[in-house]
């Protein structure tokens, strides 16, 4: 009898606690939904991503996994939508540049642009399109222009949205690094205060009177070369690379992220590396997000370096100014 009292009031302060998370979340990332049914759906969903979180953080408090997961402003989505959410296409087939990265620089044994002023100190949020290719090309070109011209400008995802099409990129809908590069090696792009982003794609908008950063073209890492990877970030700057975004990822706070479940070769996120480093005796890359400063490290997440994880160095690509 007591044992099933005991049981009904942990079941009792498990609801509570359930439930106060859920009134923070939904006042936090400014939930609402179309009606109490679509209200209960997203509860329960909340609900089950919580669970598998605090059983994922039971791990890393046992030294199991190298990271901790949280709520984020996908913990009412199920799996199945954040991957629908991860969009980043196929490259083309034929691409402007035919050069690859070669250096012979000594590197130094970590890097962050961030503290060398030649990183946004904001993460910009792509929303609910599927415009990661967008937001690494333009993160990427942010740190270049910083680095070799000494202006760090904001520029305009919705330029690249919106104008790209002819390119091969599908706006919301998913594109490609290499395409958004191609369009502004042509064209140039314009600054986020003159084309703002709009969080779906519109019709182009583009005004060559007011590009702020023109590219001469890329350069291509070495496919699956993490040690071309690590001589780029070291040498040159930030590089824009596909990733292989798993559930795994969608509930990912902190520490550096480890993943079984991901492949080297399929890339579905869009993102920019912006340095390295080592914690103990695990070296990890610093990783770019475009999901705003509430998700992960503000906005940033670290990946395990050394093992190619989840293809972070199978397709990087920076643009050359």
């Amino acid at each position: 009898m007591k044992i099933c009292v005991l049981l009904g009031c942990l079941a009792v302060a498990a609801y509570a606690n359930t439930q106060e998370q859920w009134k923070h979340f939904k006042q936090t990332h400014q939930k609402s939904y179309r009606s109490l049914i679509e209200e209960r759906l997203r509860y329960q969903i909340f609900s089950a991503n919580l669970e598998k979180i605090e059983q994922h953080n039971v791990k890393f408090e046992q030294g199991l996994t190298t990271y901790k997961q949280g709520i984020n402003q996908f913990s009412d989505w199920t799996e199945k939508e954040f991957l629908a959410f991860l969009t980043l296409s196929v490259p083309p087939e034929k691409i402007q540049s035919d050069k690859f990265f070669e250096s012979n620089e000594t590197i130094p044994s970590e890097i962050d642009w961030r503290t060398k002023g030649a990183v946004l100190n904001w993460v910009k949020n792509q929303g609910a399109c599927g415009s990661c290719w967008a937001f690494s090309v333009a993160g990427t070109l942010e740190s270049h222009n910083q680095i070799k011209n000494g202006k760090l400008i904001s520029l305009s995802e919705q330029n690249l949205l919106d104008c790209s099409t002819s390119y091969g990129n599908g706006g919301c809908g998913g594109g490609h690094m290499s395409s958004a590069f191609n369009y502004v090696t042509d064209h140039g792009i314009m600054s986020l205060e003159d084309y703002p982003y709009d969080w779906v794609q519109k019709e182009c908008r583009y005004n060559q009177s007011k590009v702020v950063v023109n590219s001469k073209g890329v350069v291509f890492i070495n496919p699956n070369s993490e040690e071309d990877l690590l001589k780029a970030v070291g040498t040159v700057g930030p590089v824009s690379i596909g990733f292989h975004s798993t559930g795994n990822l969608q509930s990912y706070s902190s520490g550096i992220f480890t993943d079984s479940t991901c492949t080297k070769t399929i890339m579905n996120h869009g993102l920019v590396v912006v340095g390295y480093g080592t914690e103990g005796e695990t070296d990890y890359w610093i990783v770019r997000n475009s999901w705003s400063g509430d998700w992960g490290e503000k906005g940033y997440f670290r990946v395990v370096r050394g093992s190619n994880m989840c293809g972070v160095a199978t397709s990087g690509i920076y643009p050359l100014l």
